[in-house]
């Protein structure tokens, strides 16, 4: 139970205690890895991964970079490896190691602490061409987790392999529907609840109609078992990115157009309890000129889902309130640091090169590609797919409610408002004295949210109080 504010009101005077400050998105400056590359070029950066515990975070494109997270920006780690741009990965930091899939599944040491990574072998797998893989590390022994491969099957359905971590070997695949042929790069896993998810597009076309199939984890050698799948949509949607509440039960996608002016969908699903199949939860459009996204992260506790865009100059990231059982709310957009040169159309992709030691790009903050949440100190990095790569560092927005008016009314009744999480139940509370405990304060009722996120509140019997003071609480 959250106890969020307190406000304080009299017959005679009446004000406020020490407000709240909602702690807003905010961007704090970007890292620029190098040396640049050139055979290959850098680019990419289409995977990232994060170990929040240790304070090292990685990034994928056509190099791998490890780098520490714990300072004021991103420090890269030892040299870079060469990984061949997968656009996809998952890393088991107990067990040490992370893993990319590109046709073959790759292994990577991670490098205890300030040690670089080094590679550590790949597995060709029977089940087919590896395009992404999630983790199962819910077992504290790490010689008990295992790898879920999403493996393409040229002209036929994909099939999901199990790969025993431990032992770097494949032990059996489920084959997956007819039509289930083509996935984006945005599988996920809830560990704890035994369950896997991966979105992708019927038809084998990337601008197919968008499902998600739930696949259900298995103990031992037992192969993985496929739930049901759902349709995100009726028409074709190409979509990238996506997010797992594991919290709340949900996932979130976007949409991905050719077109920054269309405005991108986002999907939400409801993950479904055990052996259910997911569900479509609802979904909503985005303004005009708000398109193309690209990567995302979730942070549950405090209630919001962001989606970074690609081709927009700058890039930027939209903030979006879970929103309870409905369909997410469009919050705020966060612009990135502009370039120095004009860019080129909205949908247009172009390099983003330069060879200044400043790390200014001449396209600026753009063409983000994946993000990564450190829900330990609450900041999100955002991969580009620029030359040289860069990382930015953003600061996520804190559910902290905000007072927006408090006045007493005619007849004396004394009314206040504020912001909070849309969708979300609070109740207000009321005593005479704000050191009694919370369980002797009086429960006034519950706060009405008159415009999402907007909550009021009228108290009545302020009239009969000489002095009284408000707490609200959400479950």
């Amino acid at each position: 139970m959250k106890n969020k504010f307190l406000l304080i009101t009299g017959l005679l005077l009446f004000g406020l205690a020490r407000l709240a400050s909602a702690g807003g998105l905010q961007r704090i400056r970007h890292t620029t890895l190098t040396p640049r590359h050139s055979s290959p070029d850098d680019k990419g950066m289409y995977a990232a991964l994060i170990d929040p515990a240790n304070g090292y975070a990685y990034f994928a494109g056509n190099y791998l970079f490890k780098v520490d997270i714990t300072g004021n920006l991103p420090v890269q780690v030892g040299p870079s490896l060469l990984a061949g741009q997968p656009a996809h990965g998952a890393i088991d930091p107990m067990a040490g190691y992370l893993y990319l899939p590109k046709n073959m599944l790759s292994r990577y040491a991670l490098g205890t602490g300030t040690n670089a990574i080094t590679s550590a072998g790949s597995l060709t797998l029977v089940a087919g061409s590896a395009a992404e893989i999630v983790i199962d590390d819910s077992d504290p022994n790490p010689a008990n987790h295992y790898g879920y491969v999403v493996c393409i099957v040229s002209g036929s359905p994909a099939r999901v392999a199990k790969v025993a971590l431990s032992t770097f070997t494949e032990l059996g695949s489920v084959t997956l529907n007819a039509g289930e042929t083509n996935f984006v790069f945005a599988g996920a896993i809830d560990a704890q609840k035994g369950y896997a998810y991966f979105p992708g597009f019927s038809g084998g076309s990337t601008d197919g109609v968008p499902y998600v199939v739930k696949i259900k984890l298995t103990p031992g050698n037992n192969p993985p078992v496929r739930i049901g799948a759902v349709n995100l949509d009726t028409v074709g949607a190409s979509i990238d990115g996506g997010s797992l509440d594991t919290v709340h039960g949900y996932a979130y996608y976007g949409t991905y157009d050719s077109d920054t002016n269309v405005p991108s969908k986002v999907y939400k699903v409801k993950l479904g309890d055990g052996d259910v199949a997911p569900t479509l939860a609802g979904k909503i459009s985005l303004h005009a000129g708000e398109g193309r996204l690209s990567a995302s992260v979730v942070d549950p506790v405090n209630g919001y889902v962001y989606f970074a865009n690609d081709n927009s100059y700058p890039g930027g990231v939209y903030q979006l309130a879970l929103n309870g059982s409905n369909p997410p709310i469009e919050m705020a957009y966060l612009p990135l640091q502009g370039g120095t040169d004009t860019p080129p159309p909205n949908g247009v992709t172009t390099n983003n090169t330069t060879t200044n030691l400043d790390g200014v790009l001449p396209f600026g903050e753009v063409f983000i590609r994946s993000a990564v949440f450190d829900p330990v100190h609450g900041y999100a990095y955002l991969g580009q797919d620029s030359r040289p790569n860069q990382i930015v560092k953003i600061k996520l927005a804190k559910d902290t409610p905000v007072i927006t008016s408090a006045a007493k009314l005619p007849g004396g009744a004394f009314q206040f408002g504020f912001t909070f999480t849309p969708g979300v139940a609070c109740a207000a509370l009321a005593a005479t004295n704000p050191a009694l405990p919370i369980t002797d304060w009086d429960v006034l009722g519950g706060v009405t949210e008159v415009a999402p996120g907007q909550f009021q509140f009228n108290d009545s019997p302020a009239t009969n109080s000489p002095l009284r003071f408000y707490r609200f609480r959400s479950p």
